[in-house]
């Protein structure tokens, strides 16, 4: 098919993945055995972000294995491209930019269930070559309807400047470099390396200006969550397992991922070392409803949506563990 992604696990990983395992005795630790023990993930940028390349950590490892489950994780190529496949069914979860999300989900028989935000921190940032001022910039981001979109047309509410659609984080910073804007969106650790290796400086950190909203939300296909409950809540016991091991962990977690994202084990603690009080902020499901809030907020001074998103009915929180569930 046209759509689809680029398997990221390798190959005698993936044989391990469809060769089946023997369900959890354990109904509430694995998956539901009226159903299936595979659950295929769809994701945004699963070989450039950290905080997406944990998944497939989890697949070496084999902590989904031991939960019962079989893990495929595709780069979804994109918010949109992302979310196609969930509704209709080819895939069955899919992690993807945060107002991409909502979007899609309020489509009519949109056949997606929003179960949870990812990576809670807003890690955006615009980098440049030395020298540039905020004064008459163009900051570059990826497409329409994308997170990059709505956090640049939130600077430049707030801070004046002009917004313009570029593409990825690599186009944006041979657009900066180039003179054709003033920064581009980048986040880690493609800002680590390009300090590193390119003298890049950190125009402004979108966090300073706008506070913390989900990166990224996670959304499921009805119907799979329907016939297979208990794979959704194992999947987000292993996604604090992985979380914490980061957390606890972080310069042996940055040598696992790095090659996952193409950078070296040097450049990849450089990147969570830069902000080390936020990591256990970011690499938690622990929902935040400050950060929820203040995504709605800033989808509607976008016109993205017409009215504030309930999130008490919008985000379906009954396959989080308990403790990460939050009142609204």
């Amino acid at each position: 098919m046209s759509w689809f992604p680029k398997v990221l696990v390798a190959a005698g990983a993936a044989v391990a993945l469809f060769a089946g395992t023997t369900a959890c005795a354990d109904e509430s630790a694995g998956p539901d055995s009226a159903g299936t023990d595979a659950l295929s993930i769809s994701a945004t940028g699963v070989d450039s972000l950290p905080f997406m390349a944990i998944l497939q950590v989890g697949i070496d490892k084999g902590w989904f294995n031991e939960k019962g489950l079989n893990v495929d994780l595709y780069s979804g190529g994109g918010g949109g491209n992302t979310l196609r496949v969930v509704t209709s069914g080819d895939a069955d979860m899919a992690i993807a930019g945060n107002s991409s999300v909502i979007l899609a989900a309020q489509q009519p028989n949109s056949n997606l269930k929003v179960v949870a935000p990812w990576f809670q921190v807003n890690d955006f940032s615009w980098i440049s070559p030395p020298g540039r001022s905020l004064e008459g910039a163009t900051l570059g981001f990826s497409s329409a309807g994308s997170s990059t979109e709505l956090v640049a047309k939130g600077l430049e509410r707030k801070l004046g400047v002009k917004t313009q659609a570029v593409g990825p984080m690599g186009d944006n910073w041979t657009a900066a470099k180039a003179g054709q804007i003033t920064a581009g969106w980048a986040m880690q650790p493609f800002i680590a390396d390009k300090k590193a290796s390119e003298n890049a400086e950190v125009l402004v950190d979108s966090r300073d200006v706008l506070g913390d909203l989900p990166t990224d939300l996670v959304a499921v296909n009805a119907d799979y969550a329907e016939k297979n409950p208990d794979n959704v809540r194992a999947f987000f016991t292993v996604a604090d397992r992985l979380n914490e091991w980061l957390v606890a962990n972080p310069d042996e977690a940055a040598t696992e991922i790095a090659p996952l994202v193409g950078v070296s084990p040097e450049v990849m603690k450089a990147a969570l070392a830069a902000n080390p009080e936020l990591l256990a902020k970011g690499y938690s499901q622990k929902v935040d409803p400050a950060g929820l809030k203040n995504l709605s907020d800033l989808m509607v001074a976008a016109g993205q949506i017409s009215e504030p998103i309930d999130w008490s009915t919008t985000l379906d929180q009954q396959y989080l563990p308990e403790d990460d569930r939050a009142e609204f």
